[in-house]
């Protein structure tokens, strides 16, 4: 097995992000940078120099493509969109509650339901693994020759995460478990595939390296 290093970071923060946090309702361009999302893109890119990155690989929702952008006015870096990159679908109800998510968000009744389940509009938990799982597996015939970073969203990183812990037995009921690991906006998660011997055993696959670094913020 070829060691491979994977970089992600999670979006800067958006319209929707500030509006959530105050109680704000969102507003109709919710999906854009924050100016403060832009100062932290931009800080993170000088976070990443010397890193050798070579290639950013964007969600195509627009917090992630201004995300990659205000990166590499920094890195110089080409921006390629991974189309399976973005964050987890939520059903219509979520986004017609003006705010009050409640009992519409995925996180809510997804852990109960059966893995193929979904609220109309939302993604299973089988639609999102099998997003997750393509996009590893096409990084992993590139990661080889190319230091990648992945820019993404807070679902995607933790269903990565349970995945890489879990392996197959990953399922809906870890779900509450893995949110109580935080991921701030732009924060650093580095992931490495590689085989190690520990305590006269073998673990092999993808290991976690590092969660939600945020020395640039």
């Amino acid at each position: 097995m070829v060691d491979l290093t994977l970089h992600f970071v999670r979006h800067g923060e958006s319209l929707a992000n500030a509006a959530d946090r105050s109680g704000r309702p969102r507003p109709a361009e919710w999906d854009a940078l924050s100016e403060r999302g832009w100062e932290q893109a931009r800080g993170l890119g000088r976070r990443l120099q010397g890193e050798g990155l070579e290639l950013i690989v964007a969600s195509r929702m627009r917090r992630a493509q201004e995300t990659a952008q205000g990166i590499t006015e920094v890195l110089g870096l080409p921006i390629e969109t991974e189309p399976d990159l973005h964050e987890l679908s939520q059903s219509d109800a979520f986004y017609e509650s003006g705010g009050n998510f409640g009992e519409t968000a995925s996180l809510n009744w997804m852990p109960d339901a059966p893995r193929d389940f979904a609220q109309p509009g939302a993604e299973s938990f089988d639609e999102i693994l099998g997003r997750v799982v393509a996009v590893r597996d096409r990084l992993e015939a590139r990661a080889a020759d190319e230091r990648i970073l992945l820019v993404s969203h807070y679902g995607f990183l933790h269903f990565f995460l349970g995945l890489a812990l879990f392996g197959d037995a990953f399922g809906p009921e870890h779900l509450i478990p893995l949110w109580y690991a935080g991921h701030a906006n732009t924060g650093i998660t580095v992931f490495e595939r590689r085989n190690r011997r520990m305590d006269g055993m073998d673990f092999e696959g993808w290991h976690l390296l590092t969660w939600n670094d945020r020395a640039h913020l």
